[in-house]
């Protein structure tokens, strides 16, 4: 929802060192604001937030992009096959295209802990409630993987609500401090009325995004009610 320049101004103003650009299947804006990163102060990770059959997928440190629709398998792979480092993206989220999405199934914890990711997101800003980030972080103590954060930033008002800590400033010490599971995840969720402003009527030209959130939201709550008649019957029976 917001131009190169105002994110890369936001990066600037919350103090970041290295921002990492990561819209969905495009590398089109990240590849932008590297050119012009230098002209405020920090430094450009090339990335991309990649739709797999499973859920979604951040490659980072891209040259090329990733074309969405395969297995999370052979992305995790096309990523590493450039260089890039492979990050399971928010896995619980319960609304979003988390690969562990619970109300869509479409994976195990035991089929996602056999595949070689670098590192797995355990804090994500935009989910509006904590457990599925509590979740993340108890999955991330079964792998050796690293630890990471996101602010999912929508509009360059949520830029660097989350952030990755690191050993030094640079873009590469970002990549090896990854890759040598070095990394802190810390961050705060989004507040209330940056929800309002993405399903506010001047976002209308994101109203697709916004209807699938919604009907993700009305399923997820209709199921929940489902299995909460079913075993009020279990148990009444």
């Amino acid at each position: 929802m917001s131009e190169v320049r105002e994110v890369l101004g936001a990066a600037r103003q919350a103090g970041l060192d290295v921002v990492a650009i990561t819209d969905h299947n495009t590398l089109v804006n990240a590849i932008a604001a590297q050119v012009i990163a230098h002209e405020y102060g920090v430094t450009v990770v090339i990335g991309e937030e990649i739709s797999t059959r499973q859920g979604h997928l951040l490659g980072l440190f891209l040259k090329n992009r990733v074309s969405p629709g395969s297995p999370l398998a052979e992305t995790i792979g096309a990523v590493h096959a450039q260089g890039g480092i492979a990050i399971v993206a928010h896995p619980y989220d319960p609304v979003s295209f988390g690969v562990l999405n619970p109300w869509r199934g479409s994976m195990s914890e035991e089929d996602l802990l056999r595949l070689g990711f670098d590192a797995i997101e355990t804090f994500n800003a935009c989910l509006p409630t904590r457990r599925p980030n509590e979740r993340a972080v108890e999955l991330a103590g079964r792998t050796t993987a690293a630890i990471v954060a996101g602010s999912d930033a929508h509009s360059a008002a949520t830029v660097g609500l989350a952030t990755t800590l690191f050993t030094g400033r640079s873009a590469e010490d970002l990549r090896q401090s990854i890759l040598l599971r070095q990394t802190t995840a810390r961050g705060q969720r989004w507040p209330l009325r940056l929800y309002v402003d993405l399903f506010g009527k001047r976002e209308l030209r994101y109203a697709g995004v916004a209807a699938s959130y919604a009907l993700a939201l009305c399923g997820a709550a209709a199921m929940a009610a489902a299995l909460a008649v079913r075993s009020g019957i279990v148990r009444a029976l």
